[in-house]
């Protein structure tokens, strides 16, 4: 009898385990998926506005992830535009201080280089690009250790094992005070593009804002996206595996039963469903899912790591060059990188698409937990012709330096897609964690 496996959560850490059993047991193993979202890819979604296909999430790929290159060829994705401009204007990235725009130049890497090495000199801007690199390169050593069938039973394993340790217990800031970075490197410029990454500042922990900038282009390579959406990508690649996939279904519960590497697992779902696994792999943060988990009777009592609520708000209309203040660029910019200092309501604002209906781009601005009111919005566009926003409950956990992370396995045969996500959140990252479980599962699955 084929085993049966489940799967709670269809992003990016949810359907790369479910990839890894299907590349192992086939057509041996029957995989459900359970998403209480109507769409698979998790924080990686679009919405209709203005005409168009708004990515709110997870917008862009970097051309070295190899997980998620692997899933297009399995399921013929393609690569579509970055989304920063499609109305033929000039693109440029400002970088927003209390002194107004510093630094504003074209978005390829010798222009962005030339505008921050006059900023802030070259000693500090060389050191940063240097530790990003460094960052990354110790990073992707993890495909060297998935091609010899390696597998981590914890993230500090994985940390250590990559020689990564000393970047998770400190601080970005800390970090690069220590490497003799500048304040003004830190404060204009880092502080800037990691707030349009996480929504957090130097207080995140330095692996995380390294490997970030590396994957901003600090490293090579370049950006994209998903023809279609991102989050198609993962919709598709269940389709491939034959999963039993399940959209717009919220587990409600999972409770373990059985003697240890013989337990049977009970999911329950608000729809009514009740089916059992043989193992489970969780793929929605603990603290996200609300999913009530007992193991032989016992409430199970896992710590939940802290998430931040983002809001996103898209407007179309056009920049009032006069609400940024001072240094006003000559030209409108394609996305601010907005620093701590520039007191603002908003983390960052940028060209996300254009609008056909309207004939005007369309601007995403990512708010952390503040809610952009009217009134704020008059002040930075000259005219709004159309807005949406867009809550994400959970986008991102709270990147702090030296968290306790959960292993990958919570207790036999209930694995944790997401337990390496408290380190460092990218799609590409959390396909890793995925793969990993998925290998653990394999594992598990031969011995019971």
């Amino acid at each position: 009898m084929a085993k049966k496996i489940a799967v709670v959560g269809a992003g990016s850490a949810g359907v790369l385990a479910a990839y890894q059993v299907y590349k192992e047991f086939g057509d041996k193993v029957e995989i459900t998926v359970f998403e209480r979202q109507p769409h698979a890819g998790g924080r990686a979604w679009d919405v209709n506005f203005a005409g168009t296909r708004i990515e709110v999430g997870g917008t862009l790929l970097h051309s070295s992830g190899r997980h998620t290159t692997e899933l297009m060829a399995l399921t013929g994705g393609k690569e579509g535009t970055s989304g920063l401009s499609i109305d033929g204007k000039e693109e440029n990235y400002a970088f927003w201080t209390k002194d107004g725009f510093v630094i504003d130049t074209k978005t390829t890497l010798v222009s962005m280089a030339m505008g921050i090495v006059g900023r802030v000199g070259v000693s500090s801007a060389l050191k940063v690009t240097k530790l990003a690199k460094g960052m990354e390169e110790k990073w992707s050593g993890v495909y060297a250790l998935e091609d010899e069938g390696k597998t981590f039973a914890t993230p500090d394993e994985l940390i250590e094992t990559l020689g990564l340790r000393e970047g998770t217990l400190v601080s970005l800031g800390e970090y690069l005070t220590e490497q003799k970075v500048n304040k003004r490197m830190q404060e204009e410029v880092v502080e800037a593009i990691v707030h349009n990454m996480y929504n957090q500042g130097l207080e995140l922990n330095a692996f995380a804002g390294l490997v970030g900038l590396a994957g901003a282009g600090l490293a090579g390579g370049y950006l994209y996206s998903i023809e279609g959406g991102n989050w198609t990508l993962f919709e598709n690649t269940l389709k491939a595996i034959k999963a039993d996939y399940r959209p717009n279904t919220q587990v409600v519960s999972i409770e373990a039963k059985g003697e240890e590497g013989k337990k049977k697992f009970t999911i329950k779902t608000v729809v009514g469903t009740n089916d059992t696994f043989d193992a489970v792999v969780l793929a929605s943060p603990l603290a996200l899912a609300d999913i009530e988990i007992s193991i032989d009777g016992v409430p199970a009592d896992f710590p939940k790591h802290p998430y931040q609520e983002v809001q996103t708000t898209l407007v179309v209309g056009t920049p009032n060059l006069d609400y940024f203040t001072n240094k006003k660029p000559n030209r409108l910019p394609s996305t601010v990188f907005t620093a701590d200092s520039a007191g603002a309501p908003f983390k960052s604002i940028g060209v996300t698409g254009y609008s056909p209906e309207y004939d005007c781009r369309i601007y995403k601005i990512f708010s952390a937990d503040h809610v952009m009111t009217d009134g704020e919005l008059a002040e930075i566009f000259t005219e709004v012709k159309d807005k949406m926003t867009f809550v994400w409950r959970g986008a991102y956990p709270v990147l702090s330096p030296g968290i306790e992370h959960l292993p990958f396995e919570l207790s036999p045969g209930l694995f944790y897609a997401c337990a390496f996500e408290t380190t460092a959140g990218a799609i590409e990252v959390e396909a890793v964690a995925g793969a990993n479980t998925g290998r653990l599962v394999n594992a598990y699955l031969k011995t019971v």
